[in-house]
């Protein structure tokens, strides 16, 4: 019997459209609305609602019940100092008291205006530091944002506020006033590409968790890079490059490593092992690496997949 090439596989596995069980999402959203974005004792960035989607993403869905059931809803009242984000943002970027200020804020502005316009508006704000509190604002904005895109719903646009206000408090500052201008004929969003590239190329050398967001950061971006203009993957870019730079740097040598790696074996079982695991990183690794092998079609990106299957990678990192 012929084997199903990857790609036919690949394309079996993610799912755009119809969903399977996307509603449950909306469950996810309402149950930790008002959780602290932040674990105890390690202050970790909470995953329990990027996880999820992520398992809708990759159309395992079904599984999302029983993943968060090992995840509790931690009682949280946001801080508030009482700044005007509208006039005042800038001095609002990158502090936690304001924490509050800026979901009033973004509840607002997602129930007054098209979630499209808001991203546009704060993207361009907040993308010369994608890299903040280790992409998790981005990433927890892009996720939300994709759930969006697939059913708009109040619980849904709750958690667009959530990601966009945990990216705005990660800010480590404001934007420059003055953004350079550089050649409008490059495909940034290409650039983010190899960004991403140079990224499982270091994670399959060395499989640790700060090196696994250097795969899920750009990937994050380019779920959102179709709802935004250029300008902004240009500001992106540029961020990207410089989070990437140790990774660039020792890009080549990692990428033959990572071709003496194991092949990817994709089959209903590893999927259902994803969720069955505490942690959300494997899963929002796989569906991110399989995102971008879809996309490009280079096989460093199931190189990157099938490492993350060795879940005594996390050991270190999650209970």
């Amino acid at each position: 019997m012929q084997a199903t090439p990857v790609s036919s596989r690949i394309d079996e596995i993610l799912v755009r459209d119809d969903r399977p069980c996307e509603d449950v999402l909306d469950d996810v959203y309402r149950k930790y609305h008002d959780t602290n974005p932040f674990m105890p004792v390690t202050h970790f960035v909470d995953h329990s609602t990027m996880g999820p989607e992520a398992l809708v993403g990759l159309g395992i869905g079904h599984t999302v019940t029983r993943w968060i059931a090992r995840h509790r809803a931690r009682p949280y009242e946001a801080p508030v100092i009482g700044i005007s984000i509208p006039t005042a943002w800038r001095e609002a970027v990158g502090r936690k008291d304001c924490h509050g200020d800026w979901l009033r804020h973004f509840d607002r502005e997602l129930s007054d205006r098209p979630a499209t316009a808001v991203l546009a508006v704060w993207v361009e704000r907040f993308a010369h530091d994608v890299g903040a509190l280790l992409f998790h604002g981005l990433i927890r904005t892009a996720h939300a944002a994709r759930a969006l895109q697939q059913k708009d719903t109040v619980a849904r646009r709750g958690e667009l506020a959530r990601g966009l206000a945990l990216w705005a408090i990660g800010l480590r500052s404001a934007p420059p006033r003055e953004i350079s201008q550089h050649n409008a004929n490059v495909d940034w969003t290409g650039e983010i590409m190899r960004c991403a590239e140079a990224g499982a190329a270091t994670f399959v050398r060395k499989s640790t968790i700060p090196n696994l967001h250097l795969v899920t950061g750009p990937m994050a971006y380019l779920m959102i890079a179709p709802q935004l203009d250029a300008p902004m993957h240009r500001i992106a870019a540029a961020a990207f490059r410089q989070t990437h730079a140790k990774a660039f740097e020792t890009f080549d040598a990692d990428r033959q490593h990572a071709l003496s790696e194991a092949n990817l074996s994709l089959d209903r079982n590893h999927l259902e092992a994803l969720a069955d695991k505490t942690d959300a990183h494997p899963a929002k690794l796989t569906e991110a690496a399989l995102r971008a092998y879809q996309a490009t079609g280079d096989g460093l990106f199931l190189k990157a997949a099938a490492k993350v299957q060795d879940y005594s990678l996390w050991r270190a990192f999650v209970g």
